[in-house]
């Protein structure tokens, strides 16, 4: 398996994979997304009294959800290494395995993609993830959420979990998750400090650090403006690698892309009234415009938010189809729609992963 160069977290929806397919990568192999499977609707916790969780969803309409989804990845994915987390529907794990994990590799060629687990889940998600990784031959992904724990906890789960492992002899790639990133310098602390807890327990064959920055709604974007919003992640990055890799310790770096970290336990929303926002990432900040509210007649504000983008001196004219698109939104003279949230996360997408994969092959040259 190549080393991974990029993980980018994505959401296991239309724009996403698209995103990722439309992406423009001279060494793809290297681009291993971790895709998480969103949940078909929003459910309720189940009533105090009740057992805990959340209730459950219908099993033919599920069933109907993950085959489909599991398709998308299969067909936009294509064989690629990269990992595939069904976290949100575990609770129905008999049809996981049958519409997920059964359902990816079933294909003429196989796949190069592997299921995930975590030290917090059920033991009986951890054996049959186990399973499906030795029957898919490609590695199990242990996916870990780097929140507050007691002292001592995030340990005793992992190492609970990685004996439960050891008579598979599967190859286990550690995905440290800080999900989303406020704080650098808390960031770095937390990564290190798990890091110095489950860095022994395993010979890890990838590790990779994944964090977010993207803001989740609109409250925090100036109106009718663009907002730059500082790519945390990537500095928290920056510091675990440099106190990690001069010990032999490789850092892959990984984020969530041009969403928010809730996007893959999000189910997918139709939402009537939504601010028009492009997005663009450069070498420190993503540019993530405001502009009208569609839905209420406000006049359109995207020209102006991509002249403003295009216009930016760390703008990369034509350098993908992100650009393109964003320069053709700029133009007066081109009748362009302005498209809808899909399409602008899409572009999204397709402009930041391709520019990940060119900002980390310089940095790792």
């Amino acid at each position: 398996m190549a080393t991974p160069l990029y993980v980018p977290g994505l959401p296991a929806k239309r724009a996403a994979l698209a995103g990722f397919q439309r992406a423009d990568l001279h060494e793809k192999k290297r681009v291993q997304p971790l895709w998480t499977i969103p949940p078909r609707i929003k459910r309720k916790k189940v009533a105090e009294g009740g057992g805990g969780g959340l209730e459950p969803d219908d099993p033919v309409q599920l069933a109907q959800h993950l085959r489909k989804i599991s398709g998308d990845i299969g067909d936009k994915h294509g064989l690629h290494p990269g990992w595939v987390d069904a976290r949100n529907a575990e609770d129905s794990l008999d049809l996981v395995v049958e519409h997920v994990w059964q359902e990816i590799c079933t294909g003429q060629f196989g796949c190069e993609l592997r299921p995930v687990t975590g030290p917090e889940r059920d033991p009986l998600q951890q054996i049959v993830a186990a399973e499906a990784a030795q029957e898919w031959g490609n590695g199990l992904g242990v996916r870990v959420r780097l929140f507050a724990r007691p002292e001592g906890e995030l340990r005793e789960q992992c190492r609970r979990l990685v004996v439960r492992l050891r008579r598979y002899g599967l190859p286990l790639d550690l995905l440290l998750d800080l999900y989303e990133v406020g704080s650098v310098d808390k960031a770095v602390v937390h990564a290190l400090r798990s890091w110095s807890e489950l860095g022994a327990l395993a010979e890890w064959r990838t590790v990779a650090l994944l964090g977010g920055s993207f803001p989740w709604g609109s409250k925090q974007l100036k109106d009718h403006d663009l907002t730059e919003v500082l790519r945390a992640e990537r500095e928290v990055w920056q510091a675990v690698r440099h106190r990690l890799e001069p010990h032999g310790t490789h850092v892959t770096f990984g984020d969530y892309s041009v969403v928010h970290p809730r996007s893959g336990d999000e189910p997918p929303l139709r939402l009537p009234f939504v601010y028009e926002k492009p997005r663009y990432t450069t070498a420190e900040h993503l540019l993530v415009g405001k502009g009208a509210r569609r839905g209420t007649g406000e006049e359109s504000r995207m020209q102006m938010l991509a002249e403003r983008i295009v216009g930016d001196p760390e703008f990369r004219m034509s350098r993908s189809a992100g650009e393109l698109w964003l320069q053709d939104q700029a133009d007066a003279t081109v009748l362009a729609s302005a498209g809808n949230p899909e399409v602008w996360v899409k572009y999204g997408h397709i402009q930041h992963i391709t520019y990940m994969a060119d900002q980390l092959r310089e940095l790792t040259q």
